[in-house]
């Protein structure tokens, strides 16, 4: 299988359990859009919380020029941080949410 295919795996591998989070005070769920034709993987949360609906992205993640780009991540603990454990590199991975700037000292990918 190639590295492409195995991190596709990977990331939903890793996003599903987030459709599963159940939230004490909200009713708000977690919903998954992945698309492999065009390598975006976002977990949407959606519901209402003191009468108001909420609806924002919770993950979002895509696969450009062979390399994992997190450019949304609200999450408590990163989502980096869980790829990197499922076996996916830090060499390939980008926090595309920092400033390109900033991305030389985060230990993950410039681009």
């Amino acid at each position: 299988m190639d590295t492409l295919e195995v991190y596709r795996q990977i990331i939903r591998s890793v996003l599903k359990p987030y459709i599963r989070i159940a939230y004490a005070n909200v009713d708000v769920r977690n919903l998954a859009a992945f698309d492999a034709d065009t390598d975006q993987y976002v977990i949407l949360s959606e519901g209402w919380n003191d009468q108001r609906h909420y609806h924002g992205c919770l993950i979002h993640i895509e696969i450009r020029s062979g390399k994992v780009w997190v450019q949304r991540d609200g999450t408590e603990d990163g989502i980096a941080t869980e790829l990197v454990a499922a076996g996916i590199p830090e060499t390939d991975i980008v926090l595309g949410f920092q400033e390109p700037s900033v991305r030389p000292h985060t230990g993950f990918a410039v681009a």
